[in-house]
């Protein structure tokens, strides 16, 4: 980052730098779709039009109106606006993309008349570009659909070089070997069987071991069978470049290959495919650590609902159902949920069980690292189960019982809460207090849905 505050004449001038993983496509859209400038800009953009002299009006958190001429547009490269404002005058703003790699640089220029208040605006600055780059982390969020009953996960990212260099890069096992999550034995050839193994684990559950080549097509396409999963690589030449097109089809059963398992498999091949940028660049990839697993899977998880609970009808009632991935053992989740007390049949369920929202009765079954169960007040009861995870780590199940007075809606908010709250602590962020704020906006979410499934059910009846 090279950033800097300085008089110009007559003018202080803040100018900030910052790198991104993104192609300045990408970035661009943060900056010139009312959606996402609203996101990261102090105002909100209430009204846009995109053109040399168009005017964007800004509105703030008091209700007062900005506004702004747009004074240069250059697509995916320059934008510059000056915004005027009664109280300190006309503030120009200019930014600057520049490609670097497979991602750019943005150069953001803000002058401004004498102000004393200069050097706060650039902690506020900062601030702003800090939820910039997370606006623009969403676009490399993986696309996820639905095909044939097996969920896809689909990125695309344009790579500086040429699709025969790409194609070494994905298909040679010596150079898969640098970002694939495993070393790769086979032949270059559709039909061409092929063997996976991952370090000092060489063959984790067998079947997850072993493939098959589907499609090998010089420099354009590259396809294989993984386990019970399609991978499939694309290269379509772009100028001196080339845009690679991947996909993966997970097999829609299993813990290895169901939504809920997209919570990890998003965030690894985002990491995987960024380190494959990089080694082409022949730079090193960004240093990934547990805190940016966890803010990739929240918001894999927000954007694709992989978290979201279900309201069932039984014989037993209305129950509430959870179902979480997690990548940490079961002994570890049961580690972090026991901190508060180990549950004891008979005594008061330990605090990370259960949550402000329902008053628990006692434990009624303890299966020690696989499940507890106690009852609720007045009635009702609810279940936690700690399920092996394919290949690694932990499927975590809850079942709440409710009571035929409960609200379902609350229930569903408030376990929601508590799970994020839970996936947060397994990786060292303990959030403290609870968000009722989240709480509230999550009731309000699953009552719209759940009054629209009633509709639904109702019109179906008529």
């Amino acid at each position: 980052m090279n950033d800097a505050v300085r008089r110009v004449g007559e003018d202080w001038e803040l100018r900030f730098e910052r790198r991104y993983p993104h192609p300045p496509e990408k970035v661009w859209r943060t900056l010139t779709e009312r959606e996402h400038l609203s996101a990261w800009y102090p105002f909100l953009a209430v009204e846009m039009d995109v053109r040399v002299g168009g005017i964007i009006r800004f509105r703030d958190e008091q209700g007062t109106e900005v506004h702004a001429e747009i004074t240069e547009l250059v697509p995916h490269r320059s934008f510059a606006f000056t915004e005027f404002d009664e109280a300190t005058g006309a503030h120009r703003l200019r930014f600057r993309l520049t490609p670097d790699g497979g991602g750019c640089v943005l150069v953001m220029e803000h002058a401004f008349a004498d102000n004393p208040w200069a050097e706060r605006t650039q902690q506020g600055w900062l601030g702003c570009l800090d939820v910039l780059a997370a606006t623009a982390d969403r676009f490399a969020l993986g696309g996820l659909e639905t095909v044939g009953g097996r969920p896809v996960l689909r990125f695309e990212r344009r790579l500086a070089h040429a699709p025969e260099r790409v194609w070494r890069a994905i298909t040679d096992p010596a150079e898969t070997a640098r970002w694939f999550p495993a070393s790769i034995d086979t032949e270059p050839r559709a039909g061409a069987p092929m063997r996976f193994s991952f370090g000092d684990d060489a063959d984790p559950g067998g079947r997850f071991a072993e493939g098959e080549v589907l499609e090998y097509d010089p420099p354009k396409v590259y396809a294989f069978r993984w386990a019970r999963s399609v991978l499939r690589f694309e290269l379509v030449p772009d100028g001196d470049g080339c845009v690679l097109s991947f996909s993966h089809t997970l097999s829609g059963t299993g813990t290895s290959g169901d939504r809920p398992s997209v919570a990890r498999q998003g965030p690894g091949w985002e990491r995987g495919l960024e380190v494959l940028a990089a080694g082409l660049d022949g730079r090193d990839a960004p240093e990934r650590d547990g805190r940016w697993f966890l803010a990739r899977a929240e918001q894999y998880v927000e954007e694709y609902g992989l978290a979201d609970g279900e309201l069932r009808t039984t014989g037993d009632g209305r129950v509430v159902r959870f179902e979480r991935d997690l990548v940490q053992p079961p002994e570890e989740v049961w580690r972090v949920l026991t901190e508060g007390g180990v549950p004891v049949a008979g005594e008061p369920v330990p605090v990370r069980f259960t949550h402000g929202h329902l008053e628990p009765a006692e434990v009624t079954t303890v299966e020690p690292v696989c499940a507890v169960e106690y009852g609720v007040v007045p009635s009702g009861r609810v279940r936690v189960e700690l399920r092996d995870q394919e290949p690694v780590g932990t499927r975590l199940v809850l079942t709440h019982t409710l009571d035929p007075a409960a609200e379902a809606e609350t229930a569903l908010a408030a376990w929601h809460t508590h799970l994020e709250l839970l996936f947060a602590a397994l990786h060292g962020d303990v959030r403290c207090p609870w968000p009722d704020a989240r709480t509230a906006e999550l009731r309000r979410r699953y009552a719209e849905r759940l009054g629209t499934e009633a509709a639904a059910t109702a019109g179906d009846d008529r």
